[in-house]
């Protein structure tokens, strides 16, 4: 499942399915590349992903961040959502990886940073995901 948009200010959210690390995943495991801004236009597409993974048994998302461009509060509304309905709904959580700088700043400002999980790499991601 792919959603594509041409503006590179709006949201487009991939499945990603050919990665180096497939292999190792366990099928609760599924990784998710956001591009763009996640903001209170988009960050709906990106809730909608994270409930139909859910919703298909995934219980740790990895979202790579590494091509988002902003994040507002409803965007940081998702992934705390998110975060707590993993944790209290299947014993899961949400790893964020590949985060730019700004929006690390975000997180930090936010103190979101002690609430997610977040690491370096897509390899962290999964050591991380694989320890849930």
């Amino acid at each position: 499942m792919t959603t594509t948009n041409n503006s590179k200010d709006e949201l487009s959210v991939e499945i990603v399915s050919n990665s180096h690390v497939q292999q190792s995943l366990k099928p609760n495991i599924s990784i998710i590349k956001a591009k763009g801004e996640i903001n209170i236009f988009s960050s709906k597409k990106l809730k909608d992903v994270f409930t139909d993974k859910i919703d298909e048994g995934v219980t740790v998302l990895l979202l790579d961040l590494s091509e988002t461009t902003h994040i507002d509060s409803s965007g940081l509304a998702v992934l705390i959502s998110t975060q707590a309905k993993l944790m209290k709904q299947v014993k899961g959580g949400l790893v964020l990886y590949s985060i730019p700088s700004s929006i690390m700043k975000i997180f930090e400002l936010t103190r979101l940073d002690k609430l997610i999980s977040m690491v370096i790499d897509l390899d962290a991601a999964v050591d991380k995901g694989l320890s849930y």
